[in-house]
Parts: C-alpha cells; sequence; structure tokens
C-alpha cells in the first residue's frame, strides 16, 4: 500500500473522528450549562458555545469538501455530518447520563423546584399551570431517569444535527475550491 492511501477515509471515518471532537464540545456545553446555575457567568460561555455548533459543523464539513478538490456531492457531506452527529450524541449521552446518574441524582429535583418557583412567580396563567405540573411531577415522584434524560437529549441532538448537516452541507458546496 501507498502511504497516500493510508490517509484517505471514507465519509463515514471522517464523521466519526469529527463526532469524537464534537462529543467532547457538547459535552463541555453540558457542564457549563449545568455550572451556570451556581455561576451565572457561564451562561455566556455557554450560550458562545451553543452559537458556535452550526460554524464547528461548518468547519469540519468543508474541510471535507476541500479534501476532496471540490467534487464530495452533497449526499456525501450531509452523511458525514450525521454521522458526526451520532457519534457525537453518544459521547455526549454517556457524559450526561453518569452525571445525572452518579454524580448529580438530584440535578432533575432540582431543576423541576427551580421551574415551579420561577412560573409561580410569573402573572401568566399557563405558566401557574406549567409550575402546577411541574409540582404534580414532584409529589408523585415520577421523575424521568437519568437513562430517559440522556436519551432524549441524544435523539434532539441527532434530529437537529441531522437537519443542521442538510443546511451546512449546501452551503458548504457554495463557495468554489481552488
Amino acid at each position: 500500500m501507498g502511504g497516500s492511501s493510508k490517509n484517505i477515509k471514507n465519509i463515514y471515518a471522517r464523521g466519526a473522528d469529527d463526532g469524537f471532537w464534537l462529543g467532547l464540545y457538547l459535552s463541555v456545553l453540558f457542564f457549563l450549562t449545568v455550572f451556570a446555575l451556581k455561576v451565572p457567568v457561564l451562561n455566556i460561555a455557554a450560550g458562545a458555545m451553543a452559537l458556535g455548533v452550526p460554524f464547528l459543523t461548518y468547519f469540519f464539513i468543508r474541510r471535507t469538501h476541500v479534501a476532496a478538490h471540490g467534487m464530495t456531492v452533497f449526499s456525501a457531506l450531509w452523511m458525514q455530518g450525521i454521522t458526526m452527529f451520532a457519534c457525537g450524541c453518544l459521547i455526549f449521552g454517556a457524559v450526561s447520563f453518569v452525571y445525572l446518574r452518579w454524580i448529580d441524582p438530584g440535578f432533575l429535583v432540582r431543576m423541576l423546584e427551580l421551574g415551579v418557583e420561577y412560573y409561580r412567580a410569573s402573572p401568566s396563567e399557563s405558566a401557574h399551570l406549567l409550575a402546577d405540573e411541574f409540582q404534580m411531577i414532584l409529589d408523585s415522584k415520577v421523575m424521568p431517569s437519568a437513562l430517559n434524560i440522556a436519551f432524549g437529549w441524544m435523539w434532539l441532538g441527532m434530529f437537529s444535527g441531522s437537519i443542521l448537516s442538510m443546511i451546512v452541507a449546501g452551503i458548504a458546496r457554495i463557495k468554489k475550491v481552488k
């Protein structure tokens, strides 16, 4: 085998490699969001990181398109993005599950209690109804498990990431490659 064939990666391998970095990125974003409850200034960093996800996605997808001398088809770039988000969300899901299950198992209860407090203070009737729903969940102790929450976040990330990847794949192909 020649040296150059070792460096050639297919779309799935690129997506998996980029998904590792995206997973770390999403995990840091998760921790910033969690700790922003105690250190509010971290909300700025968490917000900036959340806004950075489309740019990071563009960076990875555009890099592939440039490496292929502008010859990558839209569907391949989109599949790379889907694979990237699938792999990244698996890492993020594992990290969030470990945190919610073993590091801070009371986190969800505290979030619901904060939600009750927040929505009770609102003058809106619909906000009071939401506070009542949260309180009912707390009173009946039917909290979703850490696993259910982690899977929900993973599916949300994979679905929204696939939509974002579709948009970014189109954008990445607009600018011509030299």
